[in-house]
């Protein structure tokens, strides 16, 4: 996109919307082509409004936007998915409200992040068809911190770089795994055998390169654990039905 367009189109994923003023809302987006941003959908809240009810939380949609001096204004609006009656459903929509707070906290404004988007969009596919959409919140998570240059090596200590032998311990506050002689025990910390490293290894696999969807219990609360220090707030994962891991 040149400097000099006024107008431009996105394609992206809502992440959420807040009310702006009697009838407008604020979206607000991660595009393909420019990341994270929020524009004013004018007049979305009226009952009769076009714009408005094809910005579903979590829809993948095709914009025309035009510049504005603060924000950008939505003009038009198509439907690029059809997950929403899916996504409704409560346990759905719990996880897919995870995975979208997730991509909103850890992504910066105004980077395009292609590889983040596209991570999201399947996601959120693979939610809207599964019976059990929890089990995708470990794989998810980690490969988001991978996208970031975050998700820390299975095999080795992050702090001395010797490889693991045997067990070792996730210390969120250091970003990644201890040995034993580098580890603190009077942290907070979560033991991780070696089938636990393995499977914590796998989660975060592209697809197609020994990737794993099931996480193991200690592999997912190492996970969460990193994922709460990155976001740098407590998470409330354990409210998920079927997901109640936590420290172990």
């Amino acid at each position: 996109m040149s400097g000099e367009e006024r107008s431009y189109r996105a394609q992206a994923v809502v992440l959420g919307t807040r009310p702006l003023g009697e009838a407008d809302r604020i979206v607000r987006l991660l595009a393909l082509e420019c990341g994270k941003l929020d524009a004013v959908a004018k007049g979305a809240r009226r009952p009769k409004s076009r714009i408005g009810g094809r910005l579903e939380i979590g829809g993948r949609v095709e914009l025309m936007l035009h510049r504005g001096r603060s924000l950008d204004v939505i003009v038009s609006v198509e439907e690029r998915s059809h997950r929403w009656s899916a996504l409704v459903e409560p346990e759905r929509f719990a996880v897919a409200s995870l995975a979208l707070e997730r991509v909103d906290v850890l992504c910066e404004p105004g980077e395009p992040v292609p590889e983040i988007f596209e991570l999201l969009d399947s996601t959120l596919e693979a939610i809207a068809k599964s019976d059990r959409p929890h089990r995708y919140v470990p794989r998810f998570s980690l490969r988001l911190l991978d996208l970031l240059g975050s998700m820390p090596p299975a095999d080795r200590c992050c702090l001395c770089g010797d490889t693991l032998e045997e067990r070792g311990w996730l210390d969120a506050s250091e970003g990644g795994i201890l040995d034993a002689k580098c580890r603190r025990p009077h942290r907070e910390e979560i033991s991780l055998d070696p089938e636990d490293r393995a499977n914590f290894a796998a989660l975060g696999r592209e697809r197609g390169a020994g990737a794993a969807v099931e996480a193991r219990p200690h592999a997912a609360a190492a996970i969460e654990a990193l994922i709460a220090h990155y976001c740098g707030r407590p998470l409330r994962v354990s409210a998920l039905p079927g997901y109640a891991y936590g420290p172990v």
